[in-house]
């Protein structure tokens, strides 16, 4: 552990606090909450623009696909890093109360507890996956419109944020995490505009910013 990995994630989840953190923060990092939310976003992009939104979903799925079962996966299976709230004692885990359906759990009191040092040896701590695919998501929208990739970019941000206030990740497992999905989101969808090159679909799929398949 690097001494400023412990004292900085002890300043975001001890010291730089506020009662309205204690639940947008939780809020924010159970992804799975929002699922309507995201169907629904998902249902208005292939309204609003139909084929073009078709390609976006897809290049969306394929890179989310690599970041989250291929690289994250294999990364913490290899890096078996223990998650803070595992590994110290005094941290504060902040977390939604349960409830079903899951989007119900974001109109509960968000429920905290002392973390406790468990001596485990193993863990999925890094990389963040949360904010891996938050920002690999937002790089491919802004290959797309990066109007709408601003608003997810500063999501992403928070969610980054939100798994250290959480006590879920140390920041150096965060930081890598938002390069990685940088990356993975600026590769992942211009092989797949290259393969749509080959076969004859590129355009098809105009929506794309022109530097995109260069």
């Amino acid at each position: 552990m690097i001494s400023w990995d412990l004292t900085l994630l002890r300043l975001i989840n001890l010291k730089w606090t506020h009662p309205v953190l204690d639940w947008l923060m939780p809020a924010v990092s159970a992804l799975e909450a929002w699922l309507p939310l995201m169907i629904l976003a998902v249902v208005l992009v292939l309204w609003r623009c139909r084929w073009r939104g078709a390609w976006l979903i897809f290049c969306v799925a394929v890179t989310l696909t690599v970041s989250d079962g291929l690289i994250s996966r294999n990364l913490k299976f290899l890096a078996n890093r223990v998650r803070p709230r595992s590994a110290v004692d005094g941290l504060v885990v902040r977390d939604l109360a349960t409830a079903r359906p899951e989007f119900m759990r974001l109109f509960k009191a968000p429920v905290t507890m002392p973390s406790q040092s468990q001596g485990k040896t193993k863990g999925g701590s890094f990389p963040s996956s949360h904010t891996m695919n938050m920002f690999a998501l937002a790089t491919v929208v802004a290959l797309f419109n990066r109007r709408w990739s601003a608003a997810l970019y500063v999501l992403a941000t928070l969610v980054a944020y939100s798994r250290l206030y959480c006590a879920v990740h140390w920041p150096t497992d965060v930081i890598p995490s938002i390069g990685m999905g940088i990356l993975i989101g600026m590769v992942v969808p211009r092989l797949l505009f290259r393969l749509a090159n080959r076969f004859g679909f590129l355009h098809r799929v105009s929506a794309c910013r022109p530097e995109v398949v260069k």
